[in-house]
This record gives structure tokens, C-alpha cells and sequence, in this order.
């Protein structure tokens, strides 16, 4: 075996393994904990947060990679696998809702 088709295998092994016990042994437990009643802040002053950490975040990947259509590209992608194959495959989503999610993923990320 190659050493990067060993390197693939091995990494599917550790994080399939990793990511199954911390979501049964962390994650599973605490989803139960009712979230508050009121949100901690408005939902602009949510949205404006939320805005100001994704810029922060693609231009820090984008400085890193030297390659701003690539880091919206790693995100996009990360961001997407996490969100909409996840909860897609598990029933969370449906599947219209998933490709719309795709939409936006893209264009977002792409307009940086």
C-alpha cells in the first residue's frame, strides 16, 4: 500500500473512532440541555457577529493558503460535508433544503 492511501485509511480509522466516542460520550449527553428560553443577544447584533467572524475566518485561511478562491473553497466545503451531508443523511434536512443550503454556501463564500 502507498503511503498516502495508508495515511487515507488510517485517518478514516482515527476519526471515525474519535468522532464516535466524543459525540456518544460528549456531545449526545449534553444535547438533552433545553437551550434558553430568550436568545443571549439580538438577533441582528447575531447576525452581525456571525458576519464579522466568517470574514475573520476566510481571511485568515486566505493569508494562510495564499489562495483566496481556494480557502472559500476549503470552508465552502467543510461547511457543507458538516451541515448538509450530516444532517441529510441522518433525516435531519430535507433534501431540497440541503441543496438550497448548498446555494448559499457557494455564493457566500465565493463573493469574498
Amino acid at each position: 500500500m502507498r503511503r498516502s492511501n495508508f495515511r487515507v485509511v488510517a485517518g478514516l480509522a482515527v476519526y471515525g473512532a474519535v468522532m464516535l466516542v466524543l459525540v456518544l460520550a460528549v456531545f449526545r449527553p449534553l444535547a438533552e440541555v433545553a437551550p434558553p428560553s430568550e436568545p443571549p443577544v439580538h438577533p441582528l447584533i447575531a447576525f452581525a457577529i456571525y458576519v464579522v467572524l466568517a470574514v475573520l475566518l476566510f481571511e485568515w485561511t486566505a493569508r494562510r493558503m495564499g489562495n483566496p478562491w481556494g480557502a472559500a473553497f476549503a470552508l465552502g466545503a467543510g461547511q457543507f460535508i458538516l451541515v448538509n451531508v450530516d444532517m441529510l443523511l441522518r433525516g435531519d434536512r430535507a433534501f431540497i433544503t440541503a441543496a438550497a443550503s448548498t446555494l448559499v454556501l457557494v455564493i457566500t463564500w465565493a463573493s469574498l
